[in-house]
């Protein structure tokens, strides 16, 4: 008795493992190939030639660093240009991680995210100051709907530091 349960424990942990493993990989293929990368819509960010100081994956020690961190000649107080057409449609404000950060959401469904700013542009600034003095935080994760902040490929929309982790 004990024999024949444990031969059907191990048939279907086999089944489960076929069906796991053999699914996971056609889903995320299809995912994949089913969304053409727009090659021609987005700018690079800043006036400077491009040198990343962090790239998408790499081993931090605690997580994996969820974006690519571009040089500014250790200087902050370079603009940072709207990349694509857009608005403004989050901000965030923390203690680490990002430090200050901007998310641009574009009409080709991708989302653009500008992480470890010194500023925002003025009239952002004022949003958020409005904001943290009528909650009384510092710290914020504001959703900002469609219209409010429209941003057009190259707009200034922030200014370049080193805030966050």
């Amino acid at each position: 008795m004990l024999i024949r349960r444990v031969k059907i424990i191990r048939y279907l942990n086999l089944i489960l493992w076929i069906v796991l493993f053999n699914r996971v990989p056609v889903l995320a293929q299809d995912v994949i190939q089913s969304r053409q990368y727009p090659r021609t819509d987005f700018r690079y960010p800043l006036d400077l030639p491009p040198s990343t100081a962090g790239s998408f994956g790499e081993l931090r020690p605690n997580h994996f660093h969820s974006g690519l961190d571009f040089r500014t000649n250790q200087r902050i107080g370079f603009p940072i240009h709207s990349v694509y057409d857009g608005y403004i449609s989050r901000v965030r404000i923390q203690f680490g991680g990002f430090g200050k950060a901007l998310y641009i959401t574009h009409p080709n469904g991708y989302t653009s995210v500008y992480g470890h700013v010194n500023n925002f542009n003025p009239e952002v600034e004022k949003y958020i100051k409005q904001y943290q003095y009528k909650n009384q935080t510092f710290e914020a994760d504001i959703a900002i709907p469609a219209g409010v902040f429209p941003v057009k490929k190259g707009d200034v929309v922030a200014i370049s530091g080193n805030q966050g982790a």
